[in-house]
This record gives structure tokens, C-alpha cells and sequence, in this order.
């Protein structure tokens, strides 16, 4: 038996209210009585009643759709990240609609030309790194975009983010002044992350005659991390440390470590670079440098929902983020 749908009529029918009034509620507007939204609301629920985005969107020439394109789902700091814009837009009454490029700026500008297509009011975008053809689409259609997870002074574009090469300096900073001189740094492929090149560039600007870097790529993965590690140890330097730019590659070294009868810190010392959820819990906690996904997702939310409701510039943003010192790195006595 073929179900009846009902449409935005019916409910006004039922209820002995407007159409027009349901259309207010069902777009969150503020000028309706709690009680009158409460009575649709409980119509809809009993009714089975859902709003169809496509006529909303031919109506209003809005779909309350914003469109994040991310390079992988893979990683948990981008299902982090993910995770809470999905729920700051959700707040907003907005949907959320994500695409994956790994990494591919083919891929990227297909996806935009196709979430463009099924309605996508604006863009977000991880680190800085994107075709020019990119922008031009959105810039040809005026279509707002915010590019995450970077922030440098200057960007011609809006931008809100991080420093990735001053966290990166200052990490380094942060384990010399423990007396480490010789470091090495563990890092994923060049080639596939803007963000990760910023952040090698911040740790070379440390090199001096008195502090020794030497870098490693590797895969982003547990078995890179222990690689790396493994490689660092066999190559002729001496290191004391490891600075790796992910938390899931500072997870490879305390295996491969472990694994050369190494303890932490009192034989190497380890900091990482996220701050996952477990980083706190494996041992011995992780020294590592929180990056502030919650609020950066909520600044990107925020600023976008008012840009396509209040016509509000979006501005560049810088959001905080800091080392969190545990027990992985030590001090070298001088």
C-alpha cells in the first residue's frame, strides 16, 4: 500500500492555520509564538509531516545547506572537526552535506561544481592550498567560502584557523628548552597537505649550531609513526626527541620505541600534534598541542549563518591553540 506524503497545505488544514505560518516555523523565524510553533511541531510529528527541501529552496532561493569538502574522513581530528560544525550548523537550522577529495584538487573543484548543482548556499575548506579555478567558481557565482585549519596575516582569502608554522616553531621551543638538541621530526607526506609543509617550514626556522632537526615522511598512520621512528633511530644521529605532527604518528613512535626497548621519557621523550581524545590516556600521557576544533568549527558556523542571513562580512579569524604538557617529554640534564 503506497503511503500517502503530506504536503505543507495539508498540515495548514489540519491545524486551521496558514500556510504561511507553517512555512515560518518550519524556517525557524522568530516571529511566532511559542505556542503556535509548539502546536505545528506536534502536527508535523503526528502527522509523519517533512518539510521538502527542494520546494523550500525553489521558494525561498535558500536550501540552508552549507557544502565541507575535507581531503579524508580517515583521520579522527577531521571526524572531530566534522562532528561539531555538524552540530553548531544543526543549532543554526542548517544542514550540513560533506564531500572527500583525498586530497585531489580534480576532485575538489568536481565536488564544489556538483554541490553546487544540488544547492549549497556556501563553502568550507581545509588548510589554504586549492586551484585557482576553486575560487574563481565561487567567486563567479558569489558563493561565500571560509578555509579552515590555517591562518596566516594577509591571506586573500577569509580564513579561520591556526598558525600551523608558529605551533610548530613553538613546539619545538618547548622541547629544546628541555635540553634537547637533537630532534627529529615525523611528519606525514608533503605533497598531500599544505598544513604539514607550514609546520615543517615552522620547525626548520628553529635549526641553529646549537639545535639539530632532521625530518622524517611517513605515512599519516600508526605503522608510519613506528617506521619513522625505527628510521631515526638507525640514521647516525643522536636524537633525544621526536616531534610528531600528528598524535596518530606520536601513537607508531611509543610502539616503536617500546619495541626497541625504549621507555618514555626517561630514555626519548615524544610530543605530538592534536590532541585526540586518547591522548591523555595512553602511557604516559602525551605532551602534545591542543588544536581548538570545537571552536574553530563554532567561529565557522557562526560567521557563515550570519553572512547568508544578516549579509555580515566573514572575517579572518584566528583561534588559540596551546601546548598541553603531560609526561612524554623530559629533561636532559646540562
Amino acid at each position: 500500500m503506497t503511503k500517502t506524503v503530506l504536503r505543507i497545505r495539508d498540515v495548514a488544514r489540519k491545524t486551521d492555520l496558514s500556510v504561511a505560518t507553517i512555512s515560518r516555523v518550519m524556517n525557524n523565524a522568530k516571529n511566532v509564538s511559542p505556542k503556535t510553533r509548539e502546536r505545528v511541531l506536534n502536527a508535523c510529528k503526528e502527522f509523519d509531516y517533512l518539510p521538502n527541501p527542494a520546494a523550500r529552496a525553489l521558494a525561498t532561493k535558500k536550501s540552508k545547506t552549507i557544502a565541507a569538502i575535507i581531503p579524508t574522513i580517515e583521520h579522527s581530528v577531521f571526524a572531530k572537526f566534522i562532528s561539531t560544525l555538524e552540530q553548531y550548523l544543526a543549532d543554526g537550522g542548517y544542514s550540513l552535506v560533506l564531500s572527500i577529495s583525498h586530497a585531489s584538487e580534480e576532485l575538489e573543484l568536481t565536488a564544489a561544481r556538483k554541490l553546487l548543482g544540488m544547492g549549497a548556499e556556501a563553502f568550507i575548506l581545509t588548510g589554504a592550498a586549492h586551484s585557482p579555478e576553486l575560487f574563481d567558481l565561487f567567486e563567479r557565482r558569489n558563493v561565500p567560502y571560509i578555509v579552515t585549519s590555517v591562518w596566516n596575516l594577509g591571506s586573500d582569502y577569509p580564513q579561520i584557523g591556526y598558525n600551523n608554522f608558529l605551533l610548530a616553531s613553538e613546539a619545538i621551543r618547548f622541547i629544546s628548552e628541555k635540553g634537547h638538541t637533537d630532534i627529529a621530526v615525523l611528519h606525514g607526506p608533503l605533497s598531500e597537505n599544505d598544513r604539514t609543509r607550514m609546520r615543517c617550514d615552522g620547525a626548520r626556522s628553529m635549526q641553529s649550531d646549537n639545535l639539530r632537526i632532521s625530518f622524517f615522511e611517513t605515512s599519516l598512520d600508526v605503522a608510519g609513526g613506528k617506521k619513522a621512528i625505527h628510521d631515526a633511530l638507525e640514521s647516525n644521529q643522536n636524537f633525544t626527541a621526536a616531534m610528531c605532527f600528528s598524535d596518530i604518528l606520536a601513537l607508531g613512535t611509543y610502539i616503536g620505541l617500546a619495541g626497541k626497548g625504549l621507555s618514555i621519557p626517561d630514555s626519548f621523550s615524544v610530543m605530538g600534534f592534536d590532541n585526540m581524545d586518547w591522548s591523555e590516556a595512553i602511557d604516559p600521557p602525551l605532551t602534545t598541542i591542543d588544536l581548538p576544533a570545537r571552536k574553530m568549527s563554532e567561529e565557522i558556523a557562526k560567521q557563515l549563518m550570519r553572512h547568508l542571513e544578516l549579509g555580515m562580512p566573514i572575517q579572518s579569524t584566528k583561534v588559540l591553540a596551546q601546548i598541553i604538557e603531560r609526561d612524554s617529554v623530559g629533561e636532559i640534564s646540562k
